[in-house]
């Protein structure tokens, strides 16, 4: 019995693990994206975008920078919080 009790004391801890190391990582993405020059470049990005869509021919190369955009940017948060990580654990 004792056994089943320390492993559900070893599981509530790592929820409570998981849920703080979520909110640290929400907390940090929004202190990313509230940054002025971060607000700058999606602002530029968006209006480069809707020039190009505006034109009617070159929707397909819209599409495709917003796609590389959005890859770009979810890897350099991916990086972001891996090396966050490392450093906490260290």
């Amino acid at each position: 019995m004792a056994r089943y009790a320390s492993a559900i004391v070893a599981a509530e801890f790592r929820v409570v693990q998981s849920r703080r190391d979520l909110r640290d990582g929400l907390r940090q993405l929004r202190r990313t994206l509230s940054r002025p020059s971060f607000l700058a470049t999606a602002l530029a990005v968006g209006a480069l975008l809707g020039v190009l869509t505006r034109s009617g021919r070159t929707g397909a190369v819209a599409g495709l920078l917003a796609t590389a955009l959005v890859r770009h940017a979810v890897q350099h948060l991916i990086a972001r919080a891996d090396t966050s990580r490392r450093i906490r654990s260290s």
